[in-house]
């Protein structure tokens, strides 16, 4: 979630600087907004639910994808629940999200404890979308799906302010 947030800031930020309207944002009519706030909020709590994070992870991503879904309409919607659906999808088939502990290694990082995260290794499925990818100005780590979000969010909200 933390690469969609980032994603919509700058998409908000950058969408202002070249002469868009926030309030463009008010006119925007979501569909399930209680459905996205329910999986925000199991994205937030997952890393303290101890045994039940896994589960409260993936039911949060699918919840942002379906919303993202039926709001298709809206530019970026395609890209957010592609995201999410990567996402949920790589970490559902391994039990968790796999992060690659030679990026872990190059960041510095220790591996995460937070019951969503596995070790990627040669057992990995679909190891291509685990976290493998680092970002060094912030140096973390992120999936193929983080990075799909960000694009989604990014271009949600640049094209709703820009909008006449």
């Amino acid at each position: 979630m933390p690469m969609l947030v980032s994603g919509l800031i700058a998409g908000l930020v950058l969408g202002l600087a070249s002469g868009g309207n926030w309030r463009n944002l008010a006119k925007v009519n979501l569909t399930l907004l209680p459905a996205l706030i329910a999986g925000v909020i199991a994205r937030i709590a997952a890393p303290f639910l101890g045994g039940l994070a896994l589960t409260a992870s993936i039911v949060g991503l699918v919840l942002v994808a379906v919303v993202a879904l039926a709001n298709r309409a809206l530019p970026g919607a395609w890209l957010i629940a592609c995201g999410a659906l990567l996402n949920s999808f790589v970490t559902l088939v391994n039990g968790g999200m796999p992060i690659d502990p030679g990026i872990l290694a190059l960041s510095g990082k220790a591996p995460p404890s937070d019951g969503l995260h596995v070790i990627l290794g040669p057992d990995t499925r679909l190891p291509f979308l685990a976290d493998v990818l680092l970002i060094p100005v912030i140096n973390n780590i992120y999936s193929v799906g983080d990075v799909v979000l960000a694009i989604g969010g990014f271009w949600m909200v640049f094209r709703l302010i820009r909008s006449r």
